[in-house]
C-alpha cells in the first residue's frame, strides 16, 4: 500500500439481500415464484378451485396450470384473467402475464423432510452450539418466506452440527495419537 493511502472496507451486505442478488442475477427467480405458488396455491385461488387445479411451472412469464378435467379446463378458461390478477396481487408485481391450461394430474404432496446428501434436514438445533445459533438467526433475520425460512434454517443447524461433531471427530484422533 502506498504512503498516504487509507484502506477502505466495503460495508457487509445482509445474508437475505445476498441471496435476493443471486436469485435475480442467475435466472431463479421465476422458479421462486412458481414455488412460492406451488405452496400457496390454495390461499391464492380458494380450496375449491385449488383441489381441481395446479401450478405446474412458469416459463416466459406464462403459468403453465394443470386441470384436473377438460371440464375444469374449459372453467378457467372464463375465470383467467381473475386469477392472473390475484397471483400478481399476492406476488406484489406483474410476475406473469397469461396463464397455459393444459389437463393434468397434481403431483403428489411430499410430507417427509427434504433430503440433502442422503440425510434429512431436520438437524437438531440442540445439537448447534449457542454462538452458530445466534449467528444463524441473525442470518436469517430478512427471510420473508416461511417455508424457505425453515429448511434454510434446518440447512444451517445441519452444517454446524457436522462442522462441530468432525471437529470434534479431529481432536479426538489428535489426543489419541492416530
Amino acid at each position: 500500500m502506498r504512503a498516504g493511502m487509507t484502506q477502505t472496507r466495503r460495508p457487509l451486505t445482509p445474508l437475505p439481500d445476498l441471496i435476493a442478488g443471486m436469485i435475480k442475477t442467475h435466472g431463479f427467480q421465476s422458479r421462486m415464484v412458481e414455488f412460492t405458488l406451488q405452496q400457496q396455491w390454495g390461499a391464492i385461488v380458494g380450496p375449491h378451485i385449488a383441489g381441481h387445479t395446479y401450478p405446474e411451472s412458469i416459463r416466459h412469464r406464462k403459468l403453465f396450470l394443470l386441470a384436473e378435467t377438460s371440464v375444469w379446463m374449459q372453467q378457467l378458461l372464463f375465470l383467467k384473467s381473475e386469477i392472473l390478477a390475484k397471483i400478481n396481487e399476492v406476488m406484489g408485481e406483474d410476475v406473469l402475464t397469461d396463464i397455459v391450461l393444459r389437463v393434468g394430474v397434481a403431483p403428489v404432496p411430499v410430507s417427509q423432510p427434504v433430503e440433502i446428501d442422503g440425510e434429512a434436514t431436520s438437524a437438531d438445533p440442540a445439537s448447534t452450539p449457542r454462538d452458530f445459533s445466534a449467528s444463524i438467526e441473525e442470518s436469517l433475520g430478512g427471510v420473508q418466506n416461511d417455508i424457505l425460512l425453515e429448511r434454510l434454517r434446518a440447512l444451517f443447524h445441519k452444517a454446524a452440527a457436522s462442522n462441530v461433531s468432525s471437529s470434534r471427530v479431529a481432536s479426538e484422533k489428535v489426543c489419541a495419537g492416530d
